[in-house]
């Protein structure tokens, strides 16, 4: 099976977005995991696919390795991963506000 790329562009804005060190320090797992298979990672809840109404696209995914958060959309035509977001627990918010 052939490996997936991580887009460059949208890689590198989301990376400089991190303040935290040990949040960059686990960036390169990211890497590796999503460009070997962004729909699932051996440790349970380390990649999950977000609920429809959260703020990203419809396909979306997370991927969590604390304190490192990364929102990012797997384009299966072209096998490209897409990064949407990234930070700390507190930064980047991908949950389904309740309308309470």
């Amino acid at each position: 099976m052939d490996e997936w790329k991580l887009d460059a562009e949208s890689a590198a804005s989301a990376k400089g977005d991190l303040t935290d060190p040990l949040a960059i320090k686990k960036w390169p797992k990211y890497e590796t995991s999503v460009t070997q298979n962004p729909f699932f990672h051996i440790k349970p809840k380390r990649v999950k696919k977000l609920a429809s109404g959260s703020s990203f696209p419809e396909g979306s995914y997370r991927f969590r390795d604390d304190p490192l958060r990364v929102v990012y959309y797997p384009d299966k035509p072209s096998r490209t991963v897409i990064t949407l977001s990234a930070g700390t627990a507190s930064d980047v918010s991908y949950k389904k506000r309740s309308t309470k």
